[in-house]
């Protein structure tokens, strides 16, 4: 059994586009599991806990980019990486196709959407509370999907 993993320095992705790709990672004839997620502190617990954190990943930080694979053979694996950047370019070039706009910010969805009463927020911690205050100060309701936001943001 191999397992192994690959750090994409300042890649982001967006947790459900990250958990649809790990799940065709792991799809792929000869691949025990896979996982692609962000570097955060609390993934890298995940990782360690299902046996997919690889040494390289401990100095990983939140923006990084963390795919890992555990394949019944070297040829399993080398399959899995081949296909980790068409599954990735795939997923996201399939979620904004079936949107007919794609606004920049917080300000253009609401002008696109101005009935809108919900922002579902998904970024990096680091960001997330900033964009979380943005939506309140703005009249609607939020779910954060982000994790790493200090309760007091």
């Amino acid at each position: 059994m191999i397992v192994a993993g690959q750090i994409r320095q300042g890649a982001y992705f967006d947790s459900v586009t990250l958990m649809r790709v790990g799940k065709e990672l792991t799809g792929l004839p000869g691949v025990i599991d896979a996982a692609v997620v962000m570097g955060t502190k609390s993934n890298k617990a995940i990782l360690n806990s299902t046996g997919l954190l690889v040494s390289e990943f401990i100095g990983a930080g939140d923006a990084d980019l963390l795919i890992a694979v555990k394949a019944r053979t070297q040829q399993a694996a080398g399959a899995a990486w081949a296909a980790v950047d068409g599954l990735l370019k795939t997923t996201v070039h399939t979620a904004a196709s079936l949107m007919e706009t794609h606004p920049a910010s917080l300000r253009g969805a609401l002008d696109i959407l101005s009935d809108a009463n919900l922002a579902l927020i998904s970024v990096a911690g680091r960001y997330a509370g900033a964009e979380a205050k943005c939506a309140l100060e703005n009249g609607l309701h939020v779910m954060l999907f982000s994790d790493n936001v200090p309760l007091a943001e």
